[in-house]
């Protein structure tokens, strides 16, 4: 596969992750909306569960643009900053909610049988609902495009819409349940398996804010298999070779010494099949930096050459 065409699917990646990323935004605007208006905690922590999905999302989507630029060096600033801030966004919206659940569940504690719900209009489980089908259209076009890609990150991204749609109709029934009986059990319990949900999206925020931070290394048996294929190649020397982990995929980093003769063409044409090697090692690296420095010690013996060839003309003047 070329490197126009491997950064093409990448592009197309990114493309549906976006789109995916929309559908969020709209999905946690209104929920938000009729939280905000009708005071129920379970559209809130619905709201929530929609807000730390769509920062992970962002993060994909950021992440799959980056490793698209297949032939520029990595932006490793652009993406630590980006996995800082999604990562400070992530835990203030959740420490926000939280505070409010504590405050609903002593509110329980403290009246007892006497608490009333929050959720009284069984139609907003419409608003739910509503969630449900845009999480399953988003599941659609992410199992489409990862069936003609076969980019796992998209494998991953609709696994987890999957979930999602069984948190939505969870949600659902709670609404109505809840609304119908004016039972705070109900309620408290559908509120639990929502927050339930929010965590596990918070948790994955986390992690894979913290590895992008990090930088934490990845498969070591994969690195060998890297050096094994490089060491092969002539006229180069293995200075370093970096595998780190991103979400699910990976990003190479090779540090060659070079001869220091070598013109820019075969330079360029050394990068590109370096770059074909390793994803031809393995389909889950999906950047590889390719890094040439003079090899100082062939720089040497050029230049104790020319310093012979120095010496021969003095003598023959």
């Amino acid at each position: 596969m070329s490197l126009h065409e491997i950064s093409a699917k990448l592009r197309d990646g990114y493309r549906v992750v976006r789109t995916v990323l929309i559908l969020s935004l709209v999905g946690m605007v209104a929920e938000f909306l009729f939280a905000y208006l009708t005071g129920s905690m379970i559209l809130y922590t619905d709201f929530v569960h929609w807000a730390i999905d769509a920062s992970l999302e962002f993060m994909t989507m950021i992440a799959l643009y980056l490793v698209s630029k297949t032939l520029k060096r990595f932006s490793w600033g652009i993406l630590y900053l980006e996995s800082f801030l999604i990562l400070l966004t992530s835990i203030s919206i959740i420490s926000v909610y939280i505070i409010s659940f504590v405050e609903y569940v002593n509110n329980i504690v403290l009246n007892g049988g006497n608490t009333k719900v929050t959720t009284v209009n069984p139609f907003l489980s419409l608003v739910t609902l509503a969630g449900g089908f845009l999480t399953f259209y988003a599941f659609l076009i992410l199992r489409k495009e990862y069936a003609k890609t076969r980019l796992e990150i998209l494998k991953s991204e609709y696994i987890h819409a999957l979930i999602d749609i069984a948190a939505s109709a969870i949600a659902s029934i709670g609404v109505v349940v809840t609304a119908l009986t004016r039972s705070p059990s109900v309620e408290l319990l559908t509120i639990v398996a929502g927050l339930f949900f929010a965590l596990h999206s918070i948790a994955n925020v986390i992690e894979d804010s913290v590895k992008s931070i990090i930088g934490v290394e990845g498969d070591k048996e994969l690195k060998y298999d890297i050096m094994s294929e490089i060491s092969g190649l002539e006229n180069v020397r293995i200075k370093n070779v970096d595998v780190r982990k991103i979400g699910s995929f990976y990003i190479v980093t090779v540090d060659l010494y070079v001869d220091p003769s070598a013109t820019l063409l075969e330079l360029n044409k050394l990068r590109t099949r370096i770059i074909k090697l390793c994803r031809g090692i393995s389909e889950m690296i999906y950047h590889v930096d390719v890094v040439f420095r003079p090899d100082p010690e062939k720089y040497k013996s050029i230049k104790k050459a020319k310093s012979r060839k120095g010496r021969k003309r003095e003598q023959i003047s």
